[in-house]
């Protein structure tokens, strides 16, 4: 082979991550990271404030406040950016965001979060313009970096609409947070609250759950031995955009309650499309490729989301307490579900292919004890409905047994998936030396 053919070959060997391009794993890994802190720095606040967060009207404290955009912001919103600047151009099969420009919208983001969530704690509206026209700028920069992936897109599938809508939302809530963080501050706008309602629906429906449907419609078929492919995905972003959509305009104008619920029927049908897609894909014969927990945390995570949008119907009515039980079942529900099932098996495998260490693709997440791994889930299960179950009966004990279980819960992932990579080291290491031990291997 000629030098100049090397050399063209040497600048196409494979990329160690097969999932396609991806950034450096520090830009993902520092959103996702945050979003572990966050996720335990929540619980651990909703634990404390249980009184002020289930009490009749109590959304609207301050600590309330602080607790639901530090899931929001640091937990959700972070997850779902590591997860876009990592997966965007794999779907797309586009060339990654500058890893540069990346790492100082995360420094951004992490320095607007602390003083947005400091400022909503102490109570101070006269100092949230600061904090929200920061986070406003650290999101537009996410949605930058997104946007640019988009545009040197090579391929286009559903799952790349699915996240083009989502950040789209993700726009329109950055937006809409500054004007509400000024209003508070200037009376810019006459009752600015009559923003929050459409924009807790495109941050929850919108944002979060075409990330969540459409990151799992890429990864859910993957995790698949068998020949069987999901059926709905087009049917279901229709319905999801449509009935959001619908749904926006329905608690805008302030239509009667009835209308409002009508409204998002059809996000409702697709929540249900979408769990029938996830059901029939993890039990379709051959099997899922992980006898591990993912498929149940898959399953488990869309059926919640499904409880989710159900909720949200009482929720438009305006029936109280359902407006939160809507929200904490996207926080502190579906979300950690479905980050723990597909974490499981992203995590090892990245951890391995990024780490250089050969022969990563027998799953880390199969060595995760079946036992260790639904209990894992059953703890974040658990949380979720005796905190439901807290907000409902205004019973500030069960949010916060419900707040310690899910804390036990997000702790107890890295602790399996860090037990299941040391075992796996520890068998290589012994293999390894016992193949060198071995008569006749040498000389």
């Amino acid at each position: 082979m000629s030098g100049a053919g090397a050399r063209s070959t040497s600048g196409l060997r494979p990329l160690r991550l097969s999932l396609g391009n991806a950034p450096p794993l520090d830009v993902p890994a520092r959103f996702i990271a945050l979003g572990g802190v966050s996720m335990v720095a929540g619980c651990v606040l909703i634990a404390i404030w249980a009184d002020q967060v289930v009490a009749p009207g109590g959304w609207a404290t301050p600590q309330a406040l602080a607790v639901t955009h530090v899931l929001a912001l640091g937990f959700v919103t972070a997850v779902m950016s590591g997860v876009l600047y990592q997966m965007l151009p794999v779907v797309l099969g586009a060339r990654p965001a500058r890893a540069a420009g990346a790492r100082l919208v995360w420094w951004c983001f992490l320095v607007s979060i602390v003083i947005f969530t400091t400022t909503l704690a102490s109570g101070r509206d006269d100092l949230a313009p600061i904090g929200g026209i920061a986070l406003t700028t650290a999101i537009l920069g996410i949605t930058v970096h997104a946007g640019s992936v988009m545009r040197r897109s090579t391929r286009w599938n559903v799952v790349g609409l699915y996240l083009v809508m989502a950040v789209g939302c993700l726009d329109a809530i950055a937006v809409m947070g500054a004007i509400l963080a000024v209003s508070l501050r200037t009376g810019m706008l006459e009752d600015p609250l009559a923003l929050l309602a459409p924009k807790i629906l495109l941050a929850v429906g919108g944002w979060l759950g075409l990330v969540l449907v459409g990151v799992s419609y890429q990864l859910v078929p993957r995790f698949n031995v068998s020949s069987v492919r999901a059926r709905w995905p087009r049917p279901v972003l229709g319905l999801l955009v449509g009935g959001l959509i619908l749904g926006v305009v329905a608690v805008s104008v302030h239509l009667p309650a009835p209308l409002r619920v009508a409204a998002l029927l059809p996000y409702v049908a697709g929540a249900a499309l979408y769990l029938h897609d996830v059901i029939r894909l993890t039990s379709a014969r051959g099997g899922p490729a992980s006898s591990g927990i993912t498929p149940i945390g898959q399953v488990a995570a869309a059926a919640v989301f499904l409880a989710a949008a159900m909720a949200a119907l009482p929720a438009v009515a305006a029936v109280q307490p359902w407006p939160q039980v809507a929200v904490s079942s996207a926080l502190l529900g579906w979300t950690p579900l479905a980050i723990s099932a597909n974490g499981a098996r992203i995590i090892p495998f990245l951890a391995w292919t990024r780490g250089g260490v050969p022969g990563a693709a027998p799953l880390a997440a199969d060595r995760i004890p079946l036992p260790a791994g639904v209990a894992q889930l059953a703890l974040l299960g658990a949380g979720w409905l005796l905190l439901e179950s807290g907000i409902l009966a205004r019973s500030p004990g069960l949010a916060r047994v419900g707040a310690v279980l899910s804390l036990v819960g997000a702790l107890a992932l890295p602790t399996l998936i860090a037990l299941a990579l040391r075992g796996r080291l520890v068998r290589r290491a012994s293999s390894t030396q016992g193949s060198r031990l071995e008569p006749g291997r040498h000389g």
